[in-house]
């Protein structure tokens, strides 16, 4: 097309719809890349905006910043929870605890410093899940 041409009225919508569509299916491809939007999502990413904190932690800063929480809970003190990591900003939690408040507090704690998006709460209560631990049935040796 030479400098001065001009398009005609169809070949501006053509070139429109062209690019519309070259949009939307782009669009629908990364959608299907990156995940479904939903109202949490949106809500994270714009409170992660807001506080201008990294998008997430590396694992070892996950281990670190959630161990550090749980060393600061009073409530937590001389408890041993083990953290590792799981992926960026996910952290699992795992060990044993006397009640389920303790278990909980364990939780809450470990997703509360910035940079850590989701804990994997493993850790069980003594006198709870030993319980049904105990009442498993033994395996026992069929063999002719």
């Amino acid at each position: 097309m030479g400098r001065y041409e001009r398009l005609s009225g169809t070949q501006v919508l053509a070139w429109a719809a062209l690019g519309m569509g070259a949009g939307l299916a782009a669009g629908f491809a990364l959608g299907n890349w990156t995940g479904g939007v939903n109202r949490a999502r949106v809500r994270g990413a714009a409170q992660r905006l807001r506080e201008g904190s990294p998008l997430h932690l590396t694992p070892a800063a996950s281990v670190q910043a959630a161990e550090a929480a749980i060393r600061a809970e009073p409530r937590l003190a001389g408890l041993s929870i083990e953290v590792l990591s799981f992926s960026r900003g996910v952290v699992e939690l795992r060990g044993w605890v006397p009640t389920r408040v303790a278990r909980a507090v364990a939780g809450r704690a470990a997703l509360a410093p910035r940079g850590i998006d989701s804990v994997i709460n493993s850790i069980l209560v003594h006198g709870e899940d030993d319980r049904a631990m105990q009442k498993a049935p033994r395996a026992t040796d069929q063999s002719a």
